[in-house]
């Protein structure tokens, strides 16, 4: 999981794959706006056919959050 999130990551913001860990904050590291984490969320949605919650915003600060949320789905 968290390697195609990391690969959607890398591909999104055009950055190195290796630059993204699990503690990568998706504001503070990425400079992600609401709408680029909205985005992303689509994305990954359509790719794991895992609903996710209206609420995933407020759970979800890094990659390893992103990760375990999905991975708890």
């Amino acid at each position: 999981m968290f390697e195609s999130i990391q690969k959607e990551l890398a591909e999104y913001f055009e950055i190195d794959p290796a630059t993204i860990t699990r503690d990568t904050d998706f504001v503070k590291d990425l400079q992600a706006d609401s709408l680029a984490v909205m985005e992303l969320m689509f994305s990954l949605e359509s790719q794991t056919g895992k609903e996710m919650g209206d609420d995933v915003m407020d759970k979800v600060k890094t990659v390893g959050d992103l990760v375990d949320y999905l991975e708890n789905l």
